[in-house]
């Protein structure tokens, strides 16, 4: 006969048995769910990261676009201008004292959001349409000032536009394309 305290020692070593196998058993499963949860947490940072990253990217192209188009624009009609007062199509004979400003306050923005080669473009070409204009003299086409005034805000004017449609990746932006544009 076996004494009692035998069987029972067994039933108790195999309770105790299971108990720590099933216990070490969830520890192990936990602890590689847990980190398989911190990669999978960590793939969707990055992938969020990323994802706001290419959105900052595009709200600062769409600012970039804006700026460039709203300063181009400000600097034709300002140019308009200088053209208008040597043809003399204006009736004053002088520009009024603001004639620049929607140009000037658009190249501050543009300063902002533009490339230094693009923002250093928009400032000469700024610069040549006020001398342009602040120079030429009214109702005098055959003035030379005019006509230098204007060659020179054409030649800034072109490089602005290749700089701009070149940061902006525009197809056909290539130096090659400057005649065309002539």
């Amino acid at each position: 006969m076996t004494p009692l305290w035998v069987p029972l020692a067994v039933a108790v070593i195999g309770v105790l048995g299971t108990l720590s196998g099933g216990i070490a058993g969830v520890l192990i499963t936990q602890r590689r769910s847990d980190r398989r949860e911190d990669k999978t947490w960590e793939r969707e940072r990055a992938r969020e990261r990323e994802r706001w990253s290419r959105e900052d990217e595009a709200r600062t192209f769409d600012h970039r676009r804006e700026s460039y188009v709203d300063f181009y624009d400000s600097l034709k009609t300002m140019a308009r201008l200088a053209y208008d007062k040597g043809y003399g199509f204006l009736e004053e004979p002088e520009l009024p004292d603001d004639w620049h400003m929607p140009a000037f306050e658009r190249l501050n923005r543009l300063k902002i959001y533009a490339a230094p080669p693009v923002a250093a473009a928009a400032a000469a070409a700024y610069n040549a349409a006020w001398q342009w204009g602040h120079y030429c003299k009214h109702d005098d086409p055959d003035d030379p000032k005019f006509h230098e005034g204007q060659v020179a805000y054409d030649h800034v004017e072109i490089d602005l536009l290749m700089r701009i449609r070149g940061d902006l990746a525009i197809p056909g932006s290539g130096t090659d394309d400057v005649a065309a544009l002539i």
